[in-house]
């Protein structure tokens, strides 16, 4: 019997390094670090202040900006050392008006903000609650059966786990956009902080639709690219090296500083879907993002989004990132049933230190130091003393790390699979093809190289 693995569009995986040997050596320092930044437990005391200083410094410098977002404060679920960011005053609570009759009279004490076709509304508390009674209010609505928590920021991987900035780096000057015919039945959607209106010279991002711009600066000081800028960008050039052949479209569910919350995430997921569908195409959506569970119930706006898509959508497929964490704690939507959770490697296949894992976790890929496109600016988003800047010119490219850059390799290598086969659903794709007659390993799932990563030593 032919394994797939080794036949087809997969035999030429992994990619070859866009890079020089004398360029990969010298990306090893800015890899090394955020190696090591994202393998650090949130426990460790220096880790946690730094986090802290992170989130308050996103908070004050949006309220300074005048910044119309969603404000949010931090907490530390049960039993949990990873810190959880959640919007102030808000609960999303998902039932019909029927159910909520019941609900006591201290639920009058919220206001609704319906989304349309869906049961998981907003509710704004009319007066200022902490943290702990809006937990408090939602387990009350879950004694009497009702589906709610507090509403959730998704961030995008960095904002919990402190200073792990990309690195800038060069691509040999023969690296060009792969050669693929462009394939309208086969579309990718990134769901993410959008991508750059920036100009690139180079052609990589030909044919990549953005329907969320990615405005990089809007918060002080205005020099320099706010935090989770280029997230997206970078994202959708890994998809555009594995499937460049493949329509993008690359979606924004972030405000500034790339903060997001449950419900906006589960918004733009369905809309990412139902836009799939009226273009007849087949579907990969990208998930960079992720959030763990409060009170031991997941992000109940996600759920019904990632229900609906898998029930009313037979040819999307969603894969998500694990997260950055280092423990199996399950990280949403990656660990919702029918989602495919991508984990991270090193380099050398060997697990990297940070990434998540579990029984959840459905395929792994290279996470450590990954070679795409990125966004013209100055980072870090604030100055740190002793910490040089990094520079980013025209047509740039960085080097960055995270179960963010994995989980667009299996999107695209989806991607690829499907255009071979214009009868292939993306599910099957992956279950059939792409992972049938890999090697395993347990937490870790199918193990597969697409692109290449860099060696922290």
């Amino acid at each position: 019997m032919t394994n797939p693995a080794t036949t087809g569009p997969a035999s030429r995986w992994p990619l070859r390094d866009p890079r020089t040997a004398e360029q990969r050596e010298r990306d090893k320092a800015a890899v090394r670090l955020q190696h090591d930044v994202l393998s650090t437990p949130n426990q460790d005391p220096a880790a946690r202040e730094r986090i802290d200083q992170v989130v308050d410094q996103i908070r004050q410098r949006q309220v300074a900006a005048g910044v119309r977002g969603t404000p949010f404060d931090r907490i530390f679920p049960s039993g949990s050392d990873r810190p959880v960011l959640v919007a102030q005053n808000q609960l999303v609570v998902r039932a019909g008006e029927q159910e909520l009759a019941g609900a006591g009279e201290w639920f009058h004490t919220y206001r609704r903000r319906a989304r349309a076709g869906r049961k998981a509304d907003v509710y704004h508390a009319r007066d200022r609650k902490a943290e702990s009674e809006l937990e408090a209010d939602a387990r009350r609505l879950r004694d009497r059966k009702i589906m709610a928590n507090v509403n959730l920021i998704v961030p995008l991987g960095y904002i919990i786990k402190g200073d792990a900035y990309p690195g800038a780096t060069a691509v040999s000057p023969d690296y060009v956009l792969p050669a693929g015919d462009a394939d309208t039945t086969v579309r990718v959607a990134i769901v993410d902080t959008g991508m750059t209106d920036q100009t690139r010279t180079d052609g990589w991002f030909t044919n990549v639709v953005n329907e969320g711009t990615d405005e990089l600066n809007i918060v002080a000081p205005f020099d320099r690219n706010d935090w989770f800028s280029g997230h997206g960008t970078f994202t959708a050039g890994i998809v555009r090296q594995v499937a460049p052949g493949v329509e993008i479209v690359i979606y924004r569910f972030t405000g500034a500083d790339g903060v997001g919350t449950d419900t906006a995430a589960a918004d733009t997921l369905i809309r990412a879907a139902e836009e799939g569908a009226a273009a007849n195409r087949r579907l990969i959506i990208n998930a960079s993002f992720g959030v763990s569970a409060v009170d031991g119930v997941p992000p109940v706006a996600l759920q019904e989004a990632v229900e609906s898509i898998t029930t009313e959508y037979p040819n999307v497929l969603i894969v998500a990132s694990a997260g950055n964490d280092g423990t199996s704690e399950p990280l949403y939507p990656a660990a919702f049933p029918g989602v495919i959770g991508v984990g991270a490697l090193n380099d050398d296949l060997t697990p990297a230190a940070f990434s998540s894992s579990g029984d959840w976790v459905r395929c792994s890929t290279v996470g450590v130091g990954v070679v795409s496109t990125f966004v013209q600016g100055k980072l870090p988003p604030e100055p740190i003393d002793n910490v040089a800047d990094v520079i980013f010119g025209s047509d740039p490219w960085a080097v960055w790390s995270g179960t963010s850059f994995s989980a667009p390799q299996i999107s695209g290598a989806v991607a690829v699979l499907c255009s071979a086969d214009p009868a292939l659903a993306p599910r099957t794709a992956f279950e059939n093809q792409l992972i049938a007659g890999r090697p395993t390993q347990s937490g870790y799932g199918a193990i597969l190289k697409i692109l290449p990563g860099t060696p922290t030593n």
